[in-house]
């Protein structure tokens, strides 16, 4: 009678790493029910009709484990934006089943998909397949695997009254990842089956829209010691957030590729938002011919790329999808920079021209190039220069 007792015991069911609520201490239950609200990122407006699913799948054994079955259910939102899952209420039966993976996914054609564990961008085919991994950090670049998804883990999921912000897709995004990242869930997998077809074009060498970042770094992360050229002295958050109004939060890094004595980057990442609303920077120092050089072969590789000579000696200006960009190169510092800054916080080319201008002002905080004397400080008036003794 206990065998057979234990034989209808339900599976077992580890601890949910995400909590009940937002404000809340009490864990989450992978069970569910699940509720919450669907907004848009940019507008911050409730999305309605969107798919949300989630899936259950159950193995049994121990040791040498295999899959039992998945269990799945699927919501549309309401006009608020708002969802419920109802909890799941059939289980496998087994002394040895036990749940082995869980996914809440919400889809919405035009949109990238939001999985309840990470964000999109975490693939270990890594950022040579993916056009918008170039953008982030060289911290972020150094381990493309297991060890990358758990940085790019989302963290701020909970069970009960969970915000869901959807970002518009933007054309450099891949659909061969997307569809990778989605997986195989039943409740998405019809509403996801048209990207299919874009991703099998995509594949087949279909060209995509190259981001400004591909066209440049390198996907190397790197190695190189640290030198004295820091990109970082000319752009600060407090820049950008008194420039674009952005609230939010950054980490601050670097992007993948070599450091060097002449040149160097600098990388805005929002935190808990997608790439759209990172800044990045980079600097080249180099000599005069070197610079124009140097700024011909930048713009060259960038299509679409118009100079418009707005900024300090030389500038140029280009979007790509939600990407804006521009480059300058102020001679008098020996300078030539690139800013990118994502359509997310620089809303237009004004406004990225705004934050470029703060950059130019902060050229003077750069030593001089070796060789050069230099300028003197900003602060010191000019009747207190020193004056070289007449012969």
């Amino acid at each position: 009678m206990l065998l057979l007792d234990l034989a209808s015991c339900g599976p077992i069911v580890r601890r949910a790493p995400f909590p009940q609520r937002p404000d809340s201490v009490m864990v989450g239950a992978f069970v569910g029910p699940f509720e919450g609200r669907v907004v848009d990122t940019d507008t911050d407006q409730p999305i309605a009709d969107v798919v949300v699913g989630c899936s259950w799948s159950f193995s049994r054994g121990l040791g040498n484990t295999a899959q039992e079955t998945v269990r799945s259910a699927e919501t549309r939102t309401d006009v608020d934006g708002r969802y419920r899952v109802a909890p799941l209420s059939q289980f496998p039966q087994g002394l040895s089943t036990r749940l082995s993976s869980f996914s809440l996914l919400v889809y919405k054609k035009g949109y990238v998909a939001y999985r309840h564990d990470r964000m999109f961008g975490c693939s270990a085919r890594g950022a040579a397949e993916h056009p918008w991994r170039a953008e982030r950090s060289a911290q972020d670049m150094t381990a493309r695997t297991s060890s990358d998804c758990k940085r790019r883990r989302r963290r701020t999921f909970s069970q009960l009254n969970n915000q869901v912000r959807l970002s518009r897709w933007s054309p450099e995004l891949s659909h061969a990842e997307h569809l990778l990242f989605i997986g195989t869930a039943p409740p998405v997998l019809a509403a996801s089956r048209w990207e299919v077809t874009e991703a099998v074009a995509e594949l087949g060498g279909r060209r995509r829209l190259t981001p400004l970042s591909a066209a440049l770094d390198p996907v190397t992360p790197s190695t190189a010691p640290a030198t004295g050229l820091d990109a970082s002295v000319l752009l600060s958050s407090d820049d950008v957030r008194t420039t674009t109004g952005y609230t939010g939060a950054f980490s601050e890094g670097r992007l993948a590729g070599e450091r060097s004595a002449i040149y160097d980057t600098f990388h805005l990442r929002a935190v808990d938002l997608p790439e759209r609303y990172d800044v990045a920077l980079r600097l080249w120092r180099l000599a005069d011919d070197e610079l124009t050089a140097k700024y011909e072969e930048v713009m060259g590789k960038l299509e679409g790329a118009r100079q418009n000579d707005e900024i300090a000696d030389r500038s140029f200006s280009v979007q790509q999808g939600e990407i804006l960009g521009l480059g300058f190169i102020d001679r008098a510092s020996g300078a030539m920079v690139l800013i990118t800054c994502g359509k997310g916080q620089c809303a237009s080319i004004d406004s990225l021209t705004k934050l470029t201008r703060k950059v130019q002002n902060n050229l003077r905080r750069l030593p001089p190039l070796k060789g050069e004397r230099g300028p003197l400080p900003e602060a010191q008036p000019e009747s207190e220069t020193p004056q070289e003794d007449e012969e």
